[in-house]
């Protein structure tokens, strides 16, 4: 109505303008760079409209359509921009809120982890393994094995959270003592063609606890393919689980193919070499266990090195023993070691200087050595020193024993060798004690 209102309003005006043009037409007069132009004010005005019309719908009205779909196009741009803001900042803030519950956990704050669980798992609803992932571990860390268990497995199910969830059922197995359930789930990864290296570390231990000597060399070898182990170390470990197979097998000849095989493999096993030795001796071949042993005191000098080496000859003299002995020694002149054996083998010949001159060269450097200190107080003894000896022997006994090995991983010191480390249970660690 208003419409209307305005449009007739419009059409007077026009109306009466026109009238009162028709009555005072006058003239209009320009002059412009030499040309003059006369007209009527009412064609003026016609051709004012007529430009006007021209202008707005032939230019301006495609410009102005031009205008808008170009403004429509960057508005749609930046609302699309804000829209992929919002969401990028959603995601940001339920990851965080997921780290901080995975924090709590790892931090032993389980009641924390519990407190966020159900914003994490509605915050996840679009995510399940996320969810499961969650409550896998809180399950863990409340000693639900049982539920955590049954988590992993859901997630092994999964491509995406396979290693997730079979790390999780070996790690879980393992600590409630399921090792062949642990050794299987390691089996299932160790068939693929390119397995973890975690995988094949954990297996290559489980296959040792178990004893499957076979499955453990087998998963060595695909351990130094792929560079999980170096070459030295696979070799060592190799004569270690061969070594290991020899002490847990009842059969005479079985066990010697295995501890040579050792010995073959790495050299630098003392326990193997001292073994093959031992065997070579009683066979008769004295030539090549004396050059092993010669080798071993050259990497290893020890005093089993030294009491396996006096079986050479059981039926030599003692001063052919001594005379043996120091060519022994002569392969590692710089162990103080040396000192103690040249002590211990003048003793027995009774060659009591040189015995005392060695000693006390080794207790220079090794003060509170209770065999020593024991053997000085026999030689004191000997040369009818009772007051040198009892001095000797109080120190003996205030004096630790030695322990001639210590596992490298947990350094516990043993007084004999174990392949085996009985309190880590780790393969390959007993070394000489330093």
């Amino acid at each position: 109505m208003v419409r209307i209102l305005w449009n007739a309003f419009l059409l007077a005006v026009i109306a009466l303008a026109a009238a009162w043009l028709s009555n005072h037409a006058g003239t209009v007069e320009m002059e412009w760079i030499g040309y003059r132009v006369k007209t009527s004010v009412g064609l003026l005005i016609g051709a004012a409209a007529l430009l006007y019309f021209v202008f707005h719908y032939c230019l301006a009205k495609p410009f102005e359509i031009i205008g808008a779909a170009v403004s429509s196009r960057f508005a749609s741009d930046a609302r699309a921009e804000r829209i992929a803001k919002r969401r990028v900042a959603k995601e940001m803030d339920r990851y965080a809120l997921l780290t901080k519950g995975m924090i709590a956990l790892e931090a032993g704050d389980v009641a924390a982890a519990e407190r966020m669980r159900r914003r994490i798992r509605k915050e996840f609803e679009d995510a399940p393994a996320e969810t499961v992932i969650f409550d896998a571990r809180l399950a863990e860390a409340q000693s639900r094995l049982n539920d955590a268990l049954a988590l992993y497995s859901e997630l092994a199910k999964n491509v995406e959270t396979r290693l997730l969830g079979m790390r999780g059922k070996i790690r879980l197995n393992r600590l409630t003592g399921n090792l062949p359930a642990a050794l299987e789930a390691c089996a299932a990864l160790l068939a693929e063609k390119n397995p973890p290296a975690w995988v094949i570390s954990e297996a290559f231990e489980l296959q040792i606890r178990e004893k499957r000597w076979d499955d453990a060399v087998a998963t060595l070898e695909k351990g130094r393919k792929q560079d999980v182990f170096d070459k030295p170390t696979a070799k060592h470990l190799k004569a270690c689980v061969l070594l290991e197979q020899a002490n847990n097998t009842e059969d005479a000849e079985q066990k010697e193919r295995l501890v040579r095989a050792a010995a073959d493999a790495d050299d630098t096993l003392m326990q193997a070499v001292l073994m093959t030795a031992e065997y070579n001796i009683r066979k008769g071949q004295i030539r090549k266990a004396r050059s092993a042993l010669f080798d071993l005191w050259k990497k290893s000098p020890c005093t089993a090195v030294y009491e396996t080496y006096l079986t050479l000859d059981p039926a030599a003299s003692p001063i052919d023993v001594v005379q043996s002995v120091e060519e022994l020694i002569a392969e590692n002149p710089e162990t103080p070691l040396n000192h103690l054996v040249l002590a211990d083998c003048s003793f027995k010949a009774r060659l009591w200087g040189q015995a005392k001159t060695s000693l006390e060269k080794y207790l220079a450097v090794c003060p509170d050595s209770k065999r020593a200190l024991t053997l000085a107080a026999e030689i004191a003894e000997n040369a009818r020193d009772e007051k040198a000896a009892a001095e000797y022997r109080a120190k003996a006994a205030l004096a630790e024993a030695e322990a001639p090995y210590r596992c490298g991983v947990c350094h516990t010191d043993f007084s004999e060798w174990h392949t085996v480390c009985p309190v880590c249970r780790t393969l390959g660690a007993t070394g000489l004690a330093a």
